[in-house]
């Protein structure tokens, strides 16, 4: 009965991805279509309050579909298909809007998550950009936050992300703080971040979604 209960809130949790790329799929032809009309004439979008071409919009949106369904692929690996019973119910539930939230968003290229960002605004979340480590640290001085995302690799080093993590505990803050970067560098890295106090290191989007508010 827990395995079954484990099921049901796992894939619940997924549901709502798993809807995105489902539309996402399924408006793919036309989408594509206009963004191939788009890069000829070299429009541009805003997302997020970031400016970004069509060929970065595009590279942005196959980034966050791949990764969907890698996670979904996976989850239906380790868990099985899900009982015909639970599909009703997981189907009528959706993901609860975190108004009041504050995210604090290090990275010096913040124009590369304009897709996560914007996934959160719509949650009604608050999210906070900073450029570097000294940055970030001044806007979460000056503001309470819930939770902090860093990139991990910046101009003032290769491990800037473990830094800033590594100086946020040392002021003895027990906010969340999750480092989301490339698979090498999570891989690389992972251990000496978690004993820097990290919450957890991912290269993946939609794991990073899931844990934020």
């Amino acid at each position: 009965m827990q395995d079954f209960a484990a099921l049901v809130s796992a894939l619940a949790s997924l549901a709502w991805p798993a809807v995105c790329a489902f539309l996402l799929v399924w408006l793919r032809g036309p989408v594509g279509d206009l963004i191939a009309s788009a890069k000829q004439r070299k429009f541009k979008i805003a997302i997020a309050g970031n400016e970004l071409s069509m060929e970065e919009a595009a590279e942005q949106q196959s980034q966050v579909v791949l990764d969907l369904q890698t996670k979904l692929a996976e989850l239906e690996k380790r868990l099985g298909p899900p009982p015909e019973a639970a599909a009703a119910p997981m189907a009528a539930r959706t993901v609860q809007p975190a108004r009041g939230h504050r995210v604090l968003w290090v990275d010096d290229v913040p124009r590369n998550n304009s897709y996560l960002i914007a996934a959160l605004q719509e949650r009604g979340v608050e999210v906070d950009t900073a450029l570097s480590t000294d940055e970030g640290l001044a806007r979460f001085a000056a503001q309470r936050y819930d939770v902090v995302v860093t990139d991990m690799g910046r101009a003032e080093g290769r491990t800037a992300g473990i830094d800033l993590v590594r100086r946020l505990r040392a002021q003895g803050t027990q906010v969340p703080l999750y480092i989301y970067c490339s698979v090498d560098a999570a891989q690389r890295w992972r251990d000496e971040a978690l004993q820097a106090g990290a919450s957890d290191i991912t290269a993946s989007g939609t794991s990073l979604l899931g844990v934020l508010p």
